[in-house]
Protein backbone atom coordinates (compact mmCIF):
# COMPACT_ATOMS: atom_id res chain seq x y z
CA UNK A 1 0.00 0.00 0.00
CA UNK A 2 3.02 2.23 0.94
CA UNK A 3 5.56 0.72 -1.34
CA UNK A 4 6.12 4.68 -2.55
CA UNK A 5 6.08 6.35 0.57
CA UNK A 6 9.17 8.42 1.52
CA UNK A 7 10.06 10.81 4.67
CA UNK A 8 11.45 13.73 5.29
CA UNK A 9 12.83 14.22 8.53
CA UNK A 10 13.69 18.11 10.18
CA UNK A 11 15.67 18.91 12.99
CA UNK A 12 16.74 22.42 14.02
CA UNK A 13 17.89 23.58 9.99
CA UNK A 14 19.02 19.98 8.95
CA UNK A 15 16.76 17.78 7.12
CA UNK A 16 17.33 13.81 6.29
CA UNK A 17 15.95 12.29 3.30
CA UNK A 18 14.70 8.65 3.44
CA UNK A 19 17.44 6.93 3.46
CA UNK A 20 19.25 8.60 6.03
CA UNK A 21 16.56 8.09 8.43
CA UNK A 22 16.62 4.85 10.68
CA UNK A 23 15.35 4.30 14.79
CA UNK A 24 18.48 5.34 15.95
CA UNK A 25 18.11 8.80 15.06
CA UNK A 26 14.58 9.53 16.14
CA UNK A 27 15.92 8.32 19.56
CA UNK A 28 18.61 10.39 19.49
CA UNK A 29 16.86 13.75 18.25
CA UNK A 30 13.74 13.14 20.30
CA UNK A 31 15.51 12.13 23.66
CA UNK A 32 17.93 15.51 22.98
CA UNK A 33 15.00 17.83 22.64
CA UNK A 34 16.03 21.54 24.12
CA UNK A 35 13.87 24.49 24.12
CA UNK A 36 13.38 26.28 20.86
CA UNK A 37 14.34 23.17 18.93
CA UNK A 38 12.05 20.47 16.77
CA UNK A 39 12.23 17.42 14.99
CA UNK A 40 9.24 17.47 12.00
CA UNK A 41 8.73 13.41 10.18
CA UNK A 42 6.84 14.53 6.90
CA UNK A 43 5.44 11.73 4.65
CA UNK A 44 5.75 11.71 0.85
CA UNK A 45 1.90 10.58 1.27
CA UNK A 46 -0.73 11.22 4.12
CA UNK A 47 0.21 8.66 6.72
CA UNK A 48 -4.15 7.51 8.05
CA UNK A 49 -5.20 11.11 6.53
CA UNK A 50 -1.96 12.58 8.36
CA UNK A 51 0.32 15.52 7.11
CA UNK A 52 3.16 15.70 9.28
CA UNK A 53 3.86 14.76 12.78
CA UNK A 54 6.40 16.76 15.13
CA UNK A 55 7.52 16.99 18.45
CA UNK A 56 9.31 19.91 20.25
CA UNK A 57 10.60 20.40 24.01
CA UNK A 58 8.78 23.07 25.98
CA UNK A 59 9.39 25.64 28.61
CA UNK A 60 9.11 23.52 31.62
CA UNK A 61 11.90 21.06 31.98
CA UNK A 62 11.29 17.47 30.58
CA UNK A 63 7.95 18.72 28.85
CA UNK A 64 7.61 17.70 25.59
CA UNK A 65 4.90 18.46 23.09
CA UNK A 66 3.43 15.93 20.35
CA UNK A 67 1.54 17.58 17.40
CA UNK A 68 0.06 16.22 14.09
CA UNK A 69 -2.20 17.61 11.50
CA UNK A 70 -4.63 15.42 9.79
CA UNK A 71 -5.80 16.48 6.34
CA UNK A 72 -9.42 17.86 6.49
CA UNK A 73 -11.20 18.10 3.15
CA UNK A 74 -9.84 19.61 0.50
CA UNK A 75 -7.94 22.46 1.96
CA UNK A 76 -8.53 21.76 5.33
CA UNK A 77 -7.00 20.50 8.52
CA UNK A 78 -7.24 19.01 12.05
CA UNK A 79 -4.43 19.52 14.32
CA UNK A 80 -3.82 17.66 17.55
CA UNK A 81 -1.21 18.13 20.51
CA UNK A 82 0.11 16.10 23.43
CA UNK A 83 2.30 17.61 25.73
CA UNK A 84 3.95 14.92 28.48
CA UNK A 85 7.20 14.60 29.97
CA UNK A 86 6.86 10.86 28.90
CA UNK A 87 9.68 11.42 25.95
CA UNK A 88 10.17 7.25 25.36
CA UNK A 89 6.14 7.45 24.36
CA UNK A 90 6.72 10.09 21.76
CA UNK A 91 9.56 8.30 20.93
CA UNK A 92 7.47 5.15 19.83
CA UNK A 93 4.81 7.43 18.51
CA UNK A 94 7.68 8.81 15.99
CA UNK A 95 8.95 5.16 15.30
CA UNK A 96 5.29 3.75 14.84
CA UNK A 97 4.33 6.69 12.29
CA UNK A 98 7.57 6.44 10.44
CA UNK A 99 7.91 1.85 10.62
CA UNK A 100 4.66 1.01 10.41
CA UNK A 101 2.20 4.27 9.27
CA UNK A 102 0.39 4.23 12.10
CA UNK A 103 -1.06 6.91 14.24
CA UNK A 104 -0.90 7.34 17.99
CA UNK A 105 -4.35 7.01 19.68
CA UNK A 106 -5.67 10.17 19.41
CA UNK A 107 -8.71 10.43 21.60
CA UNK A 108 -6.45 11.81 24.72
CA UNK A 109 -4.94 14.13 22.59
CA UNK A 110 -6.47 17.84 22.50
CA UNK A 111 -7.39 19.61 19.07
CA UNK A 112 -6.05 22.66 18.83
CA UNK A 113 -6.82 23.45 15.56
CA UNK A 114 -8.71 27.16 16.57
CA UNK A 115 -5.21 28.46 17.52
CA UNK A 116 -4.69 28.64 13.55
CA UNK A 117 -7.08 30.55 12.62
Amino acid sequence: MYSTLRYTLESNGTTYENDSINASLLVELISNLELQEFVVLVPSELVEGSMYMQAAALEEPGQVVAEIRLQEGEDGFRHYSCSTTDTTGIIQWFLDYWGKQQLPQLESWQDITHEFD
